[in-house]
């Protein structure tokens, strides 16, 4: 591109009301440049949104994620999140895979995940509810989970472990540990699909690392991941320091993200930048 028609183009961009709305935030509140396209990434994720749900989601409050034991539910602060009660087609690959029981072990990892990714937490009860089952069968399904390596982190226990190592953290260091797809379906219960997604995500937070990127809030506005997974894939790189195999793979992962061409549908997203920031493209 010659260097009039990217004069041209960036004028147009200055147009809109993003520029718009960049010029006031540089001229009335006098913030640096790259605060103010910060502050408009924020904006745009959290205020212009869209509100309409994938099949098979809800929408639930729960209790917020900070809130300890003592209060009566109804002082507690609360926290509308949204829940994937069924991921249809791997949800499909789980069921033919593993019967209902593994599927609802797979939605209960999910859920509780997703709320505390929301800054909410799901109570047992709450589990139970939204996966149409009791209480005691919650309890049993999260202890064979438990067993597995994988911490099911409900309202309950939050503030005795921890977050502890959630279903995404043990797959992505599974990969890291050179087992194969197939092998962490089998040890993990979650389907190919799911596998390749965290993977994706984790590859997302390594890059935006690899080039500069320290703080999680950045990290967050250019991945759209939450800060909460964000310093999980950054305890398994801190984790993985020293180690060859693990080395050789977060090398592997970077080379690949760096040659091969990218498409939303096969590898996933990209970090470029824009007159607005960074964005996944």
């Amino acid at each position: 591109m010659n260097k009039r028609k990217h004069l041209e183009l960036e004028r147009q961009r200055e147009k809109t009301s993003e520029g718009e709305f960049i010029y006031e935030l540089l001229n009335s509140y006098e913030l640096s440049p790259k605060v103010s396209e910060q502050i408009l990434i924020s904006a745009k994720q959290y205020l212009l949104r869209e509100q309409v749900l994938k099949e098979g989601q809800i929408v639930a409050t729960v209790i917020g994620i900070e809130e300890r034991a003592g209060k009566e539910v109804e002082n507690m602060f609360k926290k509308s999140v949204v829940l994937t009660i069924d991921s249809v087609k791997e949800d499909s690959e789980v069921l033919e895979e593993f019967g209902r029981i593994g599927l609802r072990q797979i939605r209960i990892q999910r859920i509780s995940e997703e709320a505390i990714e929301q800054e909410g937490i799901l109570s047992q009860e709450d589990i139970g509810k939204y996966l149409s089952c009791d209480v005691r069968t919650v309890r049993r399904d999260i202890q064979e989970i438990k067993e597995r390596g994988i911490e099911v982190i409900t309202r309950g226990v939050l503030h005795n472990i921890g977050r502890g190592q959630t279903h995404k953290k043990k797959i992505v260091g599974l990969y890291l540990d050179g087992y194969f797809f197939a092998d962490i379906k089998l040890k993990t219960r979650h389907s190919i699909g799911a596998i390749k997604r965290y993977i994706q995500d984790f590859t997302k937070v390594l890059m935006s690392i690899y080039r500069g990127m320290k703080e999680d809030e950045e990290i967050r506005s250019v991945t759209g991941l939450s800060v909460n997974i964000i310093k999980q894939y950054k305890e398994i790189l801190e984790e993985s320091r020293g180690n060859k195999v693990r080395t050789e793979k977060l090398q592997m992962l970077r080379e690949m993200r760096a040659i091969v061409k990218k498409s939303p549908e096969t590898t996933g997203n990209r970090a470029v930048r824009m007159t607005g920031g960074y964005k996944w493209a």
